[in-house]
């Protein structure tokens, strides 16, 4: 509206138009005040989902070093393993050597007392 068209309005219109202006104003605040709203939530959903990420990655890096240990403690087993089994082949050369040499005696020891 014109400054003319505001001057020819009576009292009770220029009221009406005053009370619809800020009757505007009221809506619009309240509807600042929940986008603010809207807006914090959203802001807390973000840093949320950085905080999450940040754990998913320190989660990420847990499993590696268990990852990791486990190799590590599977590689003593099979080589503890392969040790243990070289010491039992040794034993058994060794045994049949002192069975070998038994054996040796007790033919010598046979044939002396025929």
């Amino acid at each position: 509206m014109t400054d003319k068209e505001f001057r020819r309005l009576n009292r009770s219109e220029l009221l009406d138009i005053i009370f619809e202006y800020q009757k505007r104003e009221r809506e619009m605040r309240a509807e600042i005040d929940e986008l603010k709203v809207r807006l914090a939530s959203r802001d807390l959903k973000i840093r949320e989902a950085g905080s999450i990420a940040e754990a998913v990655a320190g989660i990420s890096g847990i499993f590696e070093k268990a990852q990791e240990t486990a190799d590590e403690y599977l590689r003593f087993v099979y080589a503890a393993g392969r040790q243990m089994a070289e010491e039992a082949q040794q034993k058994l050369k060794e045994a049949d050597e002192q069975a070998a040499k038994v054996m040796a005696s007790a033919n010598a020891l046979e044939k002396e007392l025929k």
